[in-house]
C-alpha cells in the first residue's frame, strides 16, 4: 500500500494557477520535501493534502484511502503539523495531548501510553502538567510535533517543521 499519491491534481485560484498536473508518489517509510521560491504552490498542495482546499480535479490518496471518496479515512491516517500553532494555550500540555488523541479515537492506557511515548521522543515529558501557555516556542512547536504523531499516522505532514526547533530537537523529530 502507498504512503501518498498525487495524480494529476490542479488548483487555481480565479485565474491564477497555483499547482497544474502535479503527481508524485511517497512510498511508505520513504521522506520527501517540497522546496521552492515563495508562490511555487508548496502552501496550496499542503492545503490540497489536509483538505483544508478541496481539488477540483486529479487524486490524492492517503494510506489507501482516496481523499475525495472517503476524506474521514484518509485523513485519520495523516498527522499534520501546520506552519502557524494550533495549540490552546490554556490546557496543559498532557490534557491538550489527551484531547487530540480523543480526537483520533484513543482513550484510557492506549491514550496515556502513546502520549508518554510521544512526549519521551521529543523530550518533552518533564513539561507534561505545564500549561501550553508557559512553554517558549521551540516547546510548543515540539508539542505541535508530538500531537501529530500521538496516533501513528500513516503519513505525517508538516509545514516548516524546524522553525523554532533547535538542532537536538530536530534531529529527535527526523
Amino acid at each position: 500500500m502507498n504512503g501518498l499519491v498525487v495524480e494529476d491534481v490542479s488548483y487555481r485560484y480565479g485565474a491564477k494557477t497555483a499547482l497544474e498536473h502535479v503527481s508524485f508518489t511517497v512510498e511508505p517509510g520513504d521522506f520527501m520535501a517540497l522546496l521552492g521560491p515563495n508562490g511555487a504552490g508548496k502552501s496550496t498542495l499542503f492545503s490540497l493534502l489536509t483538505r483544508l482546499l478541496v481539488a477540483p480535479g486529479g487524486r490524492i490518496t492517503i494510506a489507501g484511502h482516496d481523499l475525495a471518496r472517503t476524506p474521514r479515512a484518509a485523513l485519520a491516517r495523516i498527522g499534520v503539523v501546520f506552519q502557524q500553532p494550533t495549540l490552546d494555550l490554556d490546557l496543559s500540555v498532557r490534557r491538550s495531548l489527551r484531547y487530540f488523541a480523543g480526537l483520533q479515537g484513543m482513550a484510557g492506557r492506549r491514550a496515556e501510553a502513546a502520549i508518554d511515548a510521544a512526549l519521551d521522543r521529543l523530550g518533552m515529558r518533564e513539561r507534561a502538567g505545564e500549561q501550553v501557555r508557559a512553554l517558549n516556542g521551540g516547546h510548543r512547536r515540539r508539542m505541535e510535533i508530538a500531537r501529530a504523531l500521538i496516533h501513528d499516522p500513516a503519513v505525517l505532514l508538516l509545514d516548516e517543521p524546524t522553525v523554532g526547533l533547535d538542532t537536538l530537537t530536530q534531529e529527535a523529530a527526523a
